[in-house]
């Protein structure tokens, strides 16, 4: 180790004038030159409506949850256990599943379902309440309405009708997705106001029961879902006494799994509404909060990483003339895939989320940017008459000096 290092200091001090030069800064700013013209395409062009769609909902973390889904690599949750109840429809049924779950002793229960109408079916209805009576900590869902002309704010609450029966409790099921309605479920919120009401969202409120911690408006609302690879034990609501011991202590939720009313696209695929709550209730169990690197330290990455590139690249060209174009392709493959690695490490291991979309995408712009520049040096090179411009391109690494 010792003597790579005493190497690496020799190779910096040999080549100083090389690594620090000019070139590169102006090879990066030509980089992202490059990349903001073709982003402002994207944006003002409808032709690039799906490439710029696809761009935006693309996320460092999408190639991490794929990571590490490979292989064999799936644990099981030693929290949450889902019971799905898709095939019930009458709610003496469900009724009749509840008393059973209750039976099997979890320690919380949250209900990832609204009965928003009373209906004909009087006894159904009042086996139903008597069932949630006997839960333990039984969470309900509710569903936050937003104001038509102020979009974000919420006027009103919609729960089950049998709200003025009982003292429950009640967690929105609001989900936010990116880029509208269709979009990618990323995220959960901790909280939302209605009037002067505090409401929690079903992940958060549920996390906090079963963590046997006072549920609060906590500074950062708006906390990432980690679809990592982590499995839910899923219980059929006619195998619940089957499998009480899996049950007994745990977080249950119970809901639909199969139903294509309640899918939504996730990083990993389409995926249940209840699986989705699922995960983000164990990211806030066992990871709490994901850091997630500010604006101004991207920024400075990106400038590390593309000069970085830069520098690469222009010692590709000085000692493989003939094949640059081949090792250029390899050393910056191994400049993302460092970078991609180092961030999947920091991610998965210590909870932080190294923005590496902006480094990675300067990179892809790097070579074609130090084109333009060495046409640019070549260009002032053949016009001595432009003093200023000729004594600039003289200074560069590029410079080659014009026959005579």
């Amino acid at each position: 180790m010792k003597k790579w290092i005493s190497h690496i200091k020799q190779f910096i001090k040999d080549h100083l004038h090389e690594i620090f030069h000019h070139d590169h800064v102006f090879v990066v700013v030509l980089a992202w030159v490059i990349a903001g013209f073709w982003a402002i395409l994207f944006v003002n062009f409808t032709i690039f409506d799906p490439v710029s769609r696809a761009l935006s909902e693309f996320k460092m973390t999408d190639i991490y949850f794929t990571i590490q889904r490979m292989g064999n690599s799936v644990k099981w949750s030693n929290d949450i256990v889902l019971i799905d109840i898709t095939e019930q429809t009458a709610r003496g049924d469900i009724a009749h599943t509840l008393e059973q779950l209750a039976a099997c002793e979890p320690k919380t229960v949250m209900m990832d379902i609204i009965y928003e109408k009373e209906g004909d079916d009087m006894i159904g209805n009042g086996e139903l309440i008597m069932a949630i009576d006997q839960l333990p900590q039984p969470i309900l869902s509710c569903k936050l309405i937003a104001s038509s002309e102020e979009q974000g704010k919420f006027v009103n609450v919609l729960k089950s009708f049998f709200e003025p029966f009982g003292d429950y409790t009640w967690a929105y099921s609001n989900v936010l997705k990116s880029n509208g309605p269709n979009g990618t479920l990323r995220d959960y919120t901790i909280c939302q106001k209605v009037d002067s009401t505090t409401y929690y969202s079903l992940a958060y409120l549920a996390a906090c029961k079963y963590m046997d911690k006072e549920p609060t408006a906590e500074k950062n609302n708006k906390r990432a879902i980690l679809y990592s690879n982590v499995e839910f034990p899923i219980v059929k609501y006619d195998e619940i006494m089957e499998n009480k011991a899996l049950i007994k202590g745990k977080l249950a939720m119970v809901g639909t799994i199969t139903e294509e009313a309640d899918m939504h696209f996730t990083p990993v695929g389409k995926m249940p509404g209840m699986k989705t709550v699922a995960y983000a209730a164990e990211t806030y169990i066992d990871h709490h909060e994901i850091s997630s690197m500010s604006s101004l330290v991207s920024w400075i990455l990106t400038i590390f990483v593309c000069l970085i590139a830069a520098y690469a690249g222009y010692l590709t060209r000085k000692h493989s003339p003939r094949f640059f174009i081949y090792w250029n392709k390899l050393v910056y493959l191994v400049i993302s895939v460092v970078f991609a690695w180092i961030g999947f490490i920091c991610f998965v291991k210590h909870d932080y989320d190294i923005s590496l979309l902006l480094p990675l995408l300067g990179v892809a712009f790097i070579e074609r940017a130090r084109i333009h520049y060495m046409w640019f040096i070549d260009y002032c090179t053949i016009h001595p008459q432009w003093k200023r411009l000729y004594a600039f391109a003289s200074k560069s690494l590029y410079f080659k000096p014009p026959k005579k």
